[in-house]
């Protein structure tokens, strides 16, 4: 959704190593691989930079196992489409205009390349590898590409609408498709008994168009903060919005309050639920964040949205009142939300995972290893 600063300075990072990697060929011919200089043994392999041969041009970058300007029919390297002097740059050769044997500073053509782009993880992570190795850790093994500037890692790792730019996330729509995805078929299951058995009578409540405003109005605004505050975990499912029907029984609560027999009894059983589920998301894989989030916002669309009963002209005015204020109140919130995630990101907040996991020993808040499947 957005381009988180440390991820992205890993990725360009990698690019200008890789714009100073050359092929390293093997000498006993048994094939090349893309590589910086430190990591080709010179003892067994010869790293082909052009500063050292034969520059096709007077090139300072290169060379590319399997790829070379002079030998690309589509797109050609010629004219006004000349390819820059920065492998980063370089597009994919459709069309390999293959050389008869190593001559001619073409040695890195000719040689068996064993290692190509192969994306591994969730951060948009590329390395130049074999693809027995790609497929052991259940990468994407780019067959078309030589380098890994040509390859969109991060794309193929966010799925769903590739991204306008490669290189600008774009997916905002998260916010609200993750709302109806599920971790798995108990989550859904779970998440189908509580909607049998709460959402549908404060739907007869309050109507089908209401509960819809408060129910992705408080998703959204949990997946937001919990974007915020714990960007590197992969979330799923309505908590958010859970928390937000619970902000809706609170001031159901509150808006009876003379209309009940038991109104504290009532409130107390609420607050009950309330803690345990805040408890609860201490825990590993629960989010306390899209939790709280999606309470405030539940609570503060449910004063303004739902229907109530007036004692008074004065009780009149003030649940006016309430409404207004409830509503600026969620507005400046998501404001608040908005400008945290895109204007002034939060990169750094050790603090911050105390609020979604206790580590009560040293691994207990770390089994967050997510495994992705290309």
């Amino acid at each position: 959704m957005r381009k988180d600063k440390p991820t992205w300075d890993k990725i360009y990072k990698n690019r200008e190593i890789e714009n100073h990697s050359a092929c390293c060929i093997r000498n006993d011919g048994s094939g090349c691989i893309q590589s910086a200089q430190e990591n080709c043994n010179d003892l067994f392999s010869t790293w082909y930079s052009w500063r050292d041969f034969l520059p096709p041009n007077n090139r300072t970058r290169g060379s590319v196992c399997g790829q070379d300007p002079r030998s690309c029919h589509r797109p050609a390297s010629s004219g006004a489409n000349v390819w820059p002097d920065d492998l980063t740059k370089w597009p994919i050769c459709k069309d390999v205009i293959k050389p008869e044997g190593a001559r001619n500073g073409l040695e890195p053509m000719t040689c068996d390349l064993i290692g190509r782009p192969c994306c591994i993880g969730i951060r948009g992570e590329c390395i130049i590898t074999t693809r027995e190795y790609c497929q052991f850790v259940n990468g994407y093994f780019h067959e078309e590409a030589t380098l890994c500037s040509q390859v969109s890692c991060m794309d193929e790792v966010c799925g769903m609408i590739s991204f306008l730019n490669p290189n600008v996330p774009d997916q905002f729509y998260r916010l609200w498709t993750s709302i109806f995805l599920h971790a798995g078929i108990v989550h859904c299951v779970l998440t189908v008994i509580l909607q049998m058995f709460l959402m549908r009578d404060l739907e007869k409540l309050a109507g089908p168009i209401r509960i819809a405003v408060i129910y992705i109005g408080s998703g959204i605004g949990g997946n937001l903060a919990s974007a915020i505050f714990s960007p590197d975990r992969a979330e799923v499912g309505p908590a958010g919005s859970q928390l937000g029907l619970m902000g809706m029984l609170f001031v159901e609560v509150l808006q009876s309050w003379q209309l009940l027999q038991r109104p504290w009894t009532s409130l107390l059983k609420l607050l009950g639920i309330f803690i345990f589920l805040i408890i609860i998301g201490l825990f590993p894989w629960v989010d306390n964040y899209a939790h709280i989030f999606g309470f405030l916002f539940g609570l503060l669309l449910s004063f303004a949205l739902l229907p109530y009963v007036t004692f008074g002209e004065f009780d009149r005015r003030r649940k006016i009142a309430t409404i207004i204020i409830c509503l600026l109140l969620a507005a400046g919130l998501l404001a608040t939300l908005i400008v945290l995630f895109y204007v002034t990101p939060i990169y750094a907040c050790n603090a911050c995972e105390y609020i979604n996991c206790i580590p009560w020993t040293s691994d207990f808040c770390k089994n967050y290893e997510i495994l992705i499947t290309y």
